[in-house]
């Protein structure tokens, strides 16, 4: 089905179900926030290829996710303090202008679990490689993890591990387009083990450092004679 959006570029991956937390200052994006509340729309986030949020040089890419606004705070200056949430992924069929903000009309993509037992397979493989990343995650700050239960559903799973993985931006685009949950929890499970080696090799060089650093620093025993 297509729809129109107003955009925000961002040098960040929405994904959906994932909380966006936005400090809005720039009077256009004021204005849109303004349409979509008065008007109960969404609005498009877009990871931008510069890396830019400001200004007018932005280079949004074509596939982002519908937000909707869940929270307002109004603070000093007009400003605002925005809460979103991810909805439905959608791909950029047209730009009907960028003034005095982004707005394109877009496309909602369907979400496809590819094959069911393959993705039901690889739902259960990536949750068990996902506790092994997190019990990682946690263990080079020295803290434990807890009970942690993921929904039934291959794509919204597949999102979960994809927002709570501590990787690029880029990574996280590739995510966000993979064709099915199943394309998108094969590539998290390959970035699953990936990250868990270097954390738990990080923990195991930062034990070692410990370890020399309690040592003596001179080898040599001295003599009081």
């Amino acid at each position: 089905m297509d729809s129109v959006l107003g955009l925000f570029p961002l040098n960040t991956v929405l994904l959906p179900g994932a909380a966006l937390r936005l400090h809005v200052f720039e009077d256009r994006y004021k204005s849109m926030m303004a349409q979509c509340i008065e008007q109960h729309v969404p609005f498009g986030v877009l990871l931008d290829r510069k890396g830019n949020e400001v200004g007018e040089d932005l280079d949004p890419v074509d596939v982002g996710t519908a937000a909707v606004i869940r929270q307002v705070t109004k603070l000093p200056a007009g400003r605002l303090f925005v809460v979103a949430q991810g909805t439905r992924r959608f791909r950029v069929d047209r730009v009907l202008g960028t003034t005095p903000f982004w707005r394109a009309q877009i496309s909602f993509l369907e979400e496809i679990d590819g094959p069911s037992d393959s993705a039901s397979r690889l739902r259960e493989t990536a949750i068990e490689r996902f506790k092994d990343y997190l019990g990682a995650l946690l263990a080079v700050s020295g803290s434990e993890l807890e009970t942690i239960d993921l929904p039934s559903d291959a794509a919204a799973s597949s999102y979960i591990i994809a927002d709570a993985l501590q990787v690029s931006v880029a990574v996280k685009q590739k995510f966000l387009e993979a064709t099915s949950a199943a394309e998108r929890l094969r590539a998290e499970l390959k970035v699953l083990d990936e990250e868990t080696h270097r954390l738990r090799s990080l923990r195991s060089e930062g034990s070692r450092a410990r370890r020399r650093s309690r040592e003596s620093p001179f080898s040599a025993r001295f003599s009081l004679n």
